[in-house]
C-alpha cells in the first residue's frame, strides 16, 4: 500500500481506498488503510477502519447467536455489540 507524498503530508491513495472497499464488499475483513495519513485523509482512513471492524465484530456475534438460538434452542439470547451505537 502506498500513498502519495504531497510536500511532507501523505495523502490518501483513492485506487488504495477503493481496493480496500472492493476487499470489504467481498467480505475480506482484513482491509484496512493506512494509519499515517493526516488531516481529513486521516479521518476517512480511520473511519474506513472503524466500520470494517464493527462489521467483523459484528458478523461474529450473529454467527454466535445463530448458533445459540439456531442450534441450541437458546430463544433468550441476545446480540452483544461494543462500539455500537444508535442514531445520533
Amino acid at each position: 500500500m502506498e500513498s502519495i507524498h504531497a510536500g511532507l503530508q501523505m495523502m490518501l491513495d483513492r485506487g488504495e481506498l477503493l481496493k480496500a472497499l472492493r476487499q470489504f464488499k467481498r467480505g475480506d475483513f482484513s482491509a484496512r488503510m493506512p494509519l499515517n495519513l493526516t488531516g481529513i485523509d486521516g479521518e476517512i482512513a480511520q473511519a474506513f477502519n472503524d466500520v470494517v471492524e464493527l462489521e467483523e465484530a459484528m458478523a461474529a456475534e450473529i454467527a454466535r447467536v445463530a448458533e445459540l438460538v439456531g442450534k441450541e434452542g437458546q430463544f433468550t439470547q441476545r446480540m452483544k455489540l461494543s462500539g455500537a451505537t444508535g442514531p445520533t
